[in-house]
């Protein structure tokens, strides 16, 4: 019993020196987001609105904006649907993305709130900062 407890706890102590020599060779890279070149795709589809199996003036629009790096792969993507009634849109939710100097920013606004919110990210698609803003702000900043 007491080598069997012996060698356990020899066993414990070198699994436990060999993890700290492991963990002190480990270099940790941050990759620089501000150097990185992205950009922006905007598609949008439509379709007509079907009430008793025929077709209505009224198209159902989406826009999708994506946000793409150099290799080909989407940070991220913001759907936009709304309701095209003659030369008219109409929408619940307002969803963008934009790129605004070095940064994204997420601009989402709920028609009928006196608020929106701004989210901010980096190159690399990490979340920066969030912030609120008045509805009116927001309208007049990104000239939407």
């Amino acid at each position: 019993m007491g080598l069997l407890k012996r060698n356990l706890l020899s066993f414990v102590l070198f699994l436990v020196l060999f993890q700290n020599i492991e963990a002190k060779d480990i270099e940790i890279t941050i990759p620089n987001c501000k150097e990185k070149e992205v950009h922006q795709k905007v598609q949008f589809k439509s379709r007509y609105k079907r009430f008793f199996f025929r077709k209505t003036n009224d198209k159902k629009v989406k826009r999708i904006d994506e946000i793409i790096d150099e290799k080909g792969e989407i940070l991220i993507k913001a759907v936009m649907k709304s309701t095209e009634t003659g030369d008219e849109y109409l929408f619940r939710k307002f969803h963008r993305l934009l790129i605004v100097d070095k940064e994204i920013h997420e601009v989402i606004c709920i028609v009928g709130k006196e608020s929106g919110k701004v989210i901010v990210y980096n190159f690399c698609g990490e979340k920066v900062k969030e912030f609120s803003l008045n509805s009116e702000e927001l309208f007049e900043k990104y000239k939407f």
